[in-house]
């Protein structure tokens, strides 16, 4: 029975913005915490600007809930924005280092020299070059041959 709530949770990245300039990153996740497992969070201060990334882990419904009862609210001195953010870039990249490695796992190992198909023709470019040039006022393109 445990096993088919862990299926339905899965984790987002909540962007918070209109933070307040007390707000730590302890206030943050006491407040969101009585919804869902708060797995991280991520403050960003900058000139005039406070914002914050949240990592939830929750369901569908008490995410919809989460942004019912906190989006436009007014809290320690800032109206929050709540928004779903992108997935974490690092975290991003660690999947799909792992889906990498897990396609060259499963694939069949490359055929050796000998179990290749012979070819008897090797396909080749011309030596010579050709530049074709467009004349829009004659509405005609020329063929350049082998001028460079």
């Amino acid at each position: 029975m445990e096993q088919k709530v862990e299926e339905t949770k899965n984790a987002v990245r909540i962007f918070i913005g209109g933070l307040g300039e007390a707000v730590s990153a302890e206030d943050l996740r006491s407040l969101f915490s009585s919804l869902g497992s708060v797995q991280a969070v991520q403050t960003i201060r900058t000139k005039g600007r406070s914002f914050a990334y949240l990592d939830f882990l929750s369901d569908p419904k008490s995410l919809s809930k989460l942004f019912s009862k906190y989006n436009g609210c007014l809290w320690k001195g800032g109206r929050l924005r709540l928004e779903k953010a992108k997935e974490d870039y690092l975290t991003q990249l660690k999947r799909e280092w792992e889906q990498v490695a897990l396609d060259e796992a499963t694939q069949p190992a490359p055929a050796s020299p000998k179990e290749m198909p012979y070819t008897t023709t090797i396909p080749s470019k011309s030596n010579t070059k050709h530049l074709n040039i467009f004349f829009p006022r004659l509405r005609k393109v020329t063929c350049l041959g082998a001028c460079f």
